[in-house]
């Protein structure tokens, strides 16, 4: 059943006015741009909390702008106030510069060679250390935060800072987390997800530097206020073949034997590493998955502003179909193309003149593609990060967008009741029912997702998933 049109796109990309020629020392609320409710009250803990904190918000409902108002309270109690925003990719510097910028901040980039940025952060320093200035902004990759020449920079600073770090969750890993400014009185973590899957002394880390989560927004109440579209999910068997089923089975065996060891012993830890990447690519790349493919795209012209996720090893597969076979316009969304190629394909995405994007993790973080309308998901890993990433990229409200359309392709092994169940095929499914689990939890059509599943868990005895 469609729901009402939801709310336009926040104010913050879509419709920002920078204004041109604001001096550099001005840090103000600009005119285009409101704070809503939910955010007046992640402002509020967060400053109850001595500006400690982390914002866990769902993808899409504007942590960026809320930070930005939340450094803007902070500056006016202050009175001068150093910021430094730490993003893990150039594409969200980029972004966050330009967002920033609307605020009259006019900051300073800091990726790439230390020579395009260095001097001119150490004079702003410099200034407002003498009071000179009230305020600067400086913007910068999680990777060059970590570096000495950053750090040593920033080490010269004596006046109230605080930093900014969007995906937090990235800078529990050991060396990035060198990037966590520990002169910084006061601190904001930004994530839909900030928890450190498998991994509790990165948490740990994030925990004592941002002390907590000071308030969250999470995805049902954001799509319930209207911040975020309504969306059906429809999950689609794929059985994985014979010979499939048989290596994902001999990869488990090899795994459980590793994974004592692997603690201990640095080249078994690396080994079960690429042995657990193999295995999940034993089910990201089945080969019935491209045939479900071709079956659900049975209108190839109508096709449009449509996102197909892959794996690696499956992209081309997919491109050919959809290319070759189908005709489609499409074209290919990965790490190889360049930041102005990037940029010029989700523009030819908006408008249409693509109908479909083929991507890898590159769009997981920080892209964004609110004309999304429908996704296709092929390949996914078992870290719940992920898939929430890519579901928040495709919930994005857009005008004239009244629902989004999630089609999810869950590999599943060949059930014969003549055999008895194997424990790697459960683990199979476990693994997949997490991810289906999370997206039929919020769907406008749960309760019809979760009888296309029930039956095969039925099946496998895995009903307490």
């Amino acid at each position: 059943k469609d729901q009402p049109p939801t709310r336009d796109p926040e104010s913050a990309r879509a419709e920002i006015v920078i204004p041109r020629g604001r001096p550099s020392n001005k840090f103000d609320i600009p005119e285009t741009i409101s704070i809503r409710g939910y955010q007046g009250s992640a402002i509020k803990a967060w400053l109850s909390n001595e500006a400690r904190g982390i914002f866990e918000m769902a993808t899409g409902t504007g942590k960026t702008i809320t930070s930005l108002f939340a450094a803007n309270e902070l500056f006016k109690r202050e009175g001068a106030l150093a910021i430094i925003i730490l993003a893990p990719f150039v594409h969200l510097v980029d972004q966050w510069e330009e967002i920033a910028s609307a605020f009259g901040l006019q900051p300073i980039k800091c990726y790439e060679a230390a020579t395009s940025w260095r001097e001119k952060l150490t004079d702003q320093i410099t200034d407002l250390n003498i009071k000179a200035r009230q305020t600067f902004c400086a913007i910068a990759t999680h990777d060059t935060a970590s570096r000495s020449s950053f750090r040593d920079t920033v080490k010269k600073l004596r006046r109230p800072l605080l930093l900014i770090a969007d995906e937090v969750h990235h800078l529990g890993a050991a060396s990035l987390s060198q990037g966590l400014v520990p002169t910084a009185q006061f601190r904001l973590g930004l994530s839909a997800t900030p928890e450190r899957w498998f991994d509790p002394e990165g948490a740990q880390i994030l925990n004592k530097y941002f002390d907590k989560t000071v308030f969250s927004f999470p995805l049902q109440q954001a799509i319930a206020e209207g911040y975020l579209c309504h969306y059906d999910y429809f999950p689609h068997l794929v059985t994985l073949e014979d010979d499939e089923l048989q290596i994902y089975r001999t990869l488990s065996i090899q795994i459980a034997r590793l994974s004592t060891r692997s603690q201990s012993d640095k080249n078994s830890e690396t080994r079960l590493g690429f042995l657990l990447r193999e295995r999940a690519n034993v089910l990201n790349c089945a080969r019935n998955k491209i045939d479900t493919l071709k079956s659900l795209v049975s209108h190839p012209d109508d096709v449009t502003h449509t996102l197909f996720y892959c794996a690696p090893g499956q992209i081309d597969d997919v491109v050919s179909l959809l290319a070759k076979e189908l005709r489609m316009r499409i074209r290919r969304f990965t790490a190889e193309e360049s930041r102005q190629e990037r940029a010029t394909l989700l523009k030819e995405f908006d408008s249409g003149e693509v109908q479909a994007l083929v991507a890898m993790k590159c769009l997981d973080e920080g892209v964004d593609v609110p004309a999304t309308r429908t996704a296709y998901i092929l390949a996914s890993n078992s870290n719940p990060r992920e898939f929430i990433q890519r579901r928040g990229r495709i919930l994005r409200t857009y005008h004239g967008k009244r629902k989004a359309i999630i089609h999810d392709l869950i590999a599943v092994p060949r059930r014969d009741k003549s055999d008895p169940v194997d424990e790697s095929e459960r683990n199979i499914l476990r693994r997949e029912f997490t991810r289906f689990k999370e997206f039929a939890s919020a769907a406008d059509n749960e309760y019809d997702a979760i009888s296309k599943i029930l039956t095969v868990a039925s099946a496998f005895n895995v009903l307490d998933y």
